[in-house]
C-alpha cells in the first residue's frame, strides 16, 4: 500500500512531506549538511539517490561516545559529503552544548553557499540524528533571512530498543541524563505579553518523567499535548499512548487538549498547533518540541507562521549513547518559500 503524498500551503510557506524505501528517495539541491553519530541510521542518508550539490559539510560534536561506531561514520559521511559536492565546507568541532558557536558555525555554511551562488539556495538537511535545536534554528534563520528557496528535511525512521518494565513516569530515561533546561530557539523566539497567563502546546514523546517536570515549571493556565499516534511502529504507538495516558492524567489535561497526529506527520502538525493558536489568543503560547523530530519541525513551522508563539527546546545535561538502526524508510519534508520564486517539486522530483 503506497503512502499518499502530502501538501499543505500556509501562508508564504509550502509545505510537503512523503515517505518512501530510503532507496528510492531523490535529494536535490545546492548545500548538503550531514550529521555524524553513534547511531547506525545516521548513515542512511548515504542510500538515497542524491544529485550533485554546489557545497556539502558534515556535523561532527565532539561527543563521540565510547563504542567506535561515530568515528566509522565520520568516515562514511565525509567521504559521501566529497563525493556529492564540488566544494567541502569544513564545520569547525565543538561540544553538542555550544550553542553559540554551532549557530555561528551552521549560519556561516548556509550564506557561504548563497554567497557563492548569489541566490537563496535550495537546502538538504538530514535531520535524523541533529538536534532539535539546531535543526529549529537552521529552518527559523534560513526563511527569516531570506537564504533559501527551499528546505528538504530528510528522516530516517529508526528502529527503537524494547522499552523496559514500568518506564512511565519512572525517573530513568533511555536518550538524555541529567536535568533538562530550556532554551528558547532563535529566530522563533515570539513575543511574550507579561500580562497575559501561559498555555503549553508540547509535543512528547518517551521520557515522560523528565518531561512532566520540565512542563510543570512553567506554571501554565492550560496544557495541549501533541502525542504521535498513529507510530512509526506498533511498538512505538503502544509506548507512546500510554505514556501520553500517563503525562495527562499527571498534568490534569483533558481529553480534548491531547491531540493525536501521526509520528511523521510534519504537514498535520503544522496545522494542529495552528489551529490550537487560532483558537484562542488570550495566552502566550509556548511551544516545547519534547517528543519526535517530525513534530518539533511541524511545530516550527508553525511558529513560522504565527510569529507570537514561543519556541523553547530542552537541553540535556548529556545525551546517552545509542545505537538505533534504520528501518530502511525515510521522509522527505520540504518547505518552499514561496517568496523567493515558485516551489520545488516534492522529494527532489524532475
Amino acid at each position: 500500500m503506497s503512502i499518499p503524498e502530502l501538501l499543505s500551503r500556509r501562508g508564504h510557506l509550502a509545505i510537503s512531506e512523503i515517505c518512501r524505501p530510503t532507496a528510492e528517495s531523490k535529494l536535490r539541491g545546492d548545500a548538503l549538511l550531514l550529521v555524524s553519530s553513534w547511531e547506525r541510521r545516521c548513515t542512511e542518508i548515504c542510500a538515497a539517490e542524491a544529485g550533485d550539490f554546489e557545497t556539502a559539510a558534515v556535523v561532527r560534536f565532539d561527543e563521540i561516545g565510547e563504542s567506535g561506531r561515530r568515528q566509522v561514520h565520520d568516515d562514511i559521511l565525509l567521504l559521501h559529503a566529497r563525493q556529492k559536492a564540488r566544494h567541502f565546507y569544513d564545520l569547525p568541532g565543538g561540544s553538542v552544548r555550544d550553542f553559540f558557536g554551532w549557530r555561528d558555525a551552521l549560519i556561516g555554511f548556509i550564506l557561504a553557499t548563497k554567497a557563492r551562488l548569489q541566490r537563496p539556495i535550495d537546502l538538504v538537511v538530514d535531520m535524523t540524528c541533529l538536534p532539535k535545536y539546531y535543526m529549529l534554528l537552521i529552518l527559523g534563520f534560513s526563511v527569516k533571512a531570506g537564504a533559501v528557496r527551499s528546505i528538504a528535511f530528510f528522516y530516517s525512521e529508526g528502529k527503537y530498543a524494547p522499552s523496559q518494565a514500568n518506564t512511565v513516569l519512572a525517573p530513568d530515561h533511555s536518550f538524555t541524563h541529567g536535568e533538562w533546561a530550556s532554551f528558547p530557539v532563535p529566530y522563533l523566539e515570539g513575543e511574550l505579553n507579561p500580562d497575559r497567563k501561559i498555555r503549553i502546546i508540547a509535543s512528547i514523546g518517551f521520557e515522560t518523567f523528565q518531561a512532566r517536570k520540565f512542563i510543570r515549571t512553567y506554571e501554565a493556565e492550560r496544557h495541549v499535548l501533541i502525542t504521535p499516534n498513529p507510530g512509526f511502529t506498533a511498538d512505538y504507538e503502544e509506548r507512546s499512548d500510554s505514556e501520553a495516558y500517563a503525562l495527562a492524567s499527571n498534568l490534569d489535561v483533558p481529553p480534548e487538549e491531547l491531540v493525536r497526529t501521526p509520528a511523521g506527520g510534519v504537514v498535520e502538525t503544522s496545522g494542529s498547533a495552528i489551529a490550537v493558536l487560532d483558537s484562542d489568543t488570550r495566552f502566550n503560547d509556548v511551544g516545547l518540541s519534547l517528543g519526535t523530530k517530525p513534530h518539533a519541525l511541524g511545530i516550527g513551522i508553525a511558529a513560522l507562521l504565527r510569529p507570537h508563539f514561543t519556541l523553547v527546546c530542552r537541553v540535556p545535561e548529556r545525551y546517552v549513547e545509542t545505537d538505533t538502526p534504520s528501518l530502511g524508510k525515510s521522509w522527505t519534508y520540504v518547505v518552499d518559500d514561496l517568496s523567493s520564486g515558485p516551489g520545488r517539486p516534492l522529494d527532489g522530483a524532475d
